[in-house]
This record gives C-alpha cells, sequence and structure tokens, in this order.
C-alpha cells in the first residue's frame, strides 16, 4: 500500500464513521496499520469506532497508543475525554483529571474558550473531591486569564463563584486556600455593582463570618467590621461579630474608631 493508498483508506475509514459504519472503519484502519503500525489518525479511528461499537476498553487503548505516539496534537486526547466523560467507570474517571490537565496545556495555546470549559469541568472534579487548594489555584488561574477580556459582571461573577466554591469548606483548608478565599471575597466585594447595596451587604457579612474563623486575621475582622458599620449603620452583625470577639478573646478594640457604646448596642447582653 502506497502513502496514497493510505491516505485514501483513511479517507473511506473517515467516511464509515460520518455513516456510522464503524466496523468497517475498523477494518480499514487495520488495513492501514499492517503497513504503517505507528499511523496516528488510524489509531484514533480506531479509537472513535471502538467507543461507538461500545468497546471501551479498546477504544481507551486506541487513543493511548495515539497519544503516546504524538502528545501534543488534539484529537486523541478529545477522544479519551469524550470517553472518559461518556463511560463512568472507575479506571476512566480517576484519569479523566490527567486529561483535562494535558487538554488545558494543549488549548492555552490554541482555543480560550475551550480552555475554559475544560478549566470548569477540572474544577468541578476537585471541588467533588474536596481538594481545596486545586480549586482555588484552578479558579484563581482562570480569572487571571480572563481579566484580559472580561467586563465587571461578568469578573464580579466568577469571583463570587470561587467564593462559592470555597466559604464551606474553609475548617479543612490550609493558609494558601484560606487567603485565595479572601482575594476572592474583597475582589467580589470591589467588583460589585451598587456601593452600597443589598449584593455588597450579602458579601461583605459572609467576609465577615470568614474573617472571624481565622484567629491571624484579627486585624483584617476589625478594619471589615468597621467599614460595613460605616456603609450599613443599621446593621447590628458587625458589632455582634466583634462582641463575640471580645468575650472569646477577652480583648477589647479601642483605637478610637470603635466605642464602648456600639459595642454595648450591639450586645445587649454585654456587661462592663
Amino acid at each position: 500500500m502506497s502513502n496514497k493508498e493510505v491516505k485514501s483508506t483513511l479517507k473511506n475509514a473517515r467516511e464509515a464513521i460520518k455513516n456510522k459504519e464503524y466496523k468497517e472503519a475498523l477494518k480499514h484502519c487495520k488495513a492501514v496499520l499492517k503497513l504503517e503500525k505507528n499511523n496516528y489518525n488510524a489509531w484514533v479511528f480506531i479509537g472513535v469506532a471502538a467507543s461507538e461499537l461500545d468497546q471501551p476498553d479498546q477504544a481507551q487503548a486506541a487513543y493511548k497508543k495515539a497519544v503516546e505516539l504524538e502528545p501534543e496534537q488534539l484529537l486523541a486526547w478529545q477522544g479519551l475525554t469524550n470517553l472518559y466523560e461518556k463511560n463512568n467507570l472507575p479506571g476512566f474517571k480517576e484519569e479523566l483529571p490527567d486529561v483535562y490537565r494535558k487538554l488545558l496545556d494543549l488549548y492555552e495555546r490554541s482555543d480560550r474558550e475551550k480552555w475554559y470549559e475544560v478549566c470548569r469541568k477540572l474544577v468541578d472534579i476537585y471541588h467533588q473531591e474536596r481538594r481545596h487548594l486545586e480549586v482555588a489555584r484552578s479558579w484563581y488561574k482562570l480569572i487571571s486569564v480572563k481579566q484580559k477580556e472580561a467586563g465587571n459582571e461578568e469578573l464580579h461573577q466568577l469571583w463570587r463563584r470561587m467564593v462559592q466554591l470555597l466559604a464551606d469548606s474553609q475548617e479543612d483548608q490550609d493558609n494558601e486556600t484560606q487567603q485565595l478565599l479572601i482575594t476572592a471575597f474583597e475582589n467580589a466585594m470591589s467588583s460589585a455593582d451598587k456601593l452600597p447595596g443589598e449584593d455588597h451587604q450579602r458579601l461583605t457579612t459572609e467576609y465577615i463570618k470568614c474573617l472571624s474563623k481565622l484567629p491571624h486575621e484579627e486585624m483584617k475582622m476589625k478594619d471589615a467590621c468597621e467599614s460595613m458599620l460605616s456603609l450599613y449603620p443599621a446593621s447590628t452583625f458587625p458589632l455582634e461579630v466583634l462582641c463575640m470577639h471580645f468575650i472569646q478573646t477577652g480583648r477589647f478594640f479601642n483605637k478610637g474608631r470603635l466605642h464602648f457604646s456600639s459595642i454595648k448596642a450591639g450586645c445587649p447582653d454585654f456587661h462592663q
């Protein structure tokens, strides 16, 4: 079989797949491999056909052979992704994050929208597995890339999503993850559409709750409470947080900005 015949046979395999004649496609691919055992396209087409014939193990083996031959080509990695997403098999599920990471490397140079899509999928897996640092780092990188093209509202929603992904698991996080959560809160608040406003007030409340769980962020928590009091003077929440902090630590903030009467007003059970 000449090079011209190889191309013709691969074209026949492609047409057979297009017409859903998957067994016929396998025959054409095997004919090619008899002469060119390392033909990348033939292995990819075998992967496609085997997957459609409900032969996931054979499809996986074919795609893996293809990525071994041409690790920087997209087709086989995309095929593996589709195979693993379609078949909820234990081994496939375990390998899917590695495939996503490789696709991120490839899409970063070629397709920004596909990169965003895969990054979101990878973050979902990390979130399900409670891999908090990977969630934080991956989402932060997504936002960093998006900042070059996104508007303020889209960035605001991305920062809010990062808060949602991390806020419920704060007690299990290391310091880097906690700092990235704080960064997400601060950026979400600063990009809020209306200030003061209901959205900003809710975010500030959650931000203070977050800081109150971190003893080493005492001063930042105090500053956030004072800022909230300034913007939302009718809210008793920041005063309640400061009051509880004082009760628990035995220390009292007194630098001329918060007064004893304010603390007492926010915490009626407090006694001098």
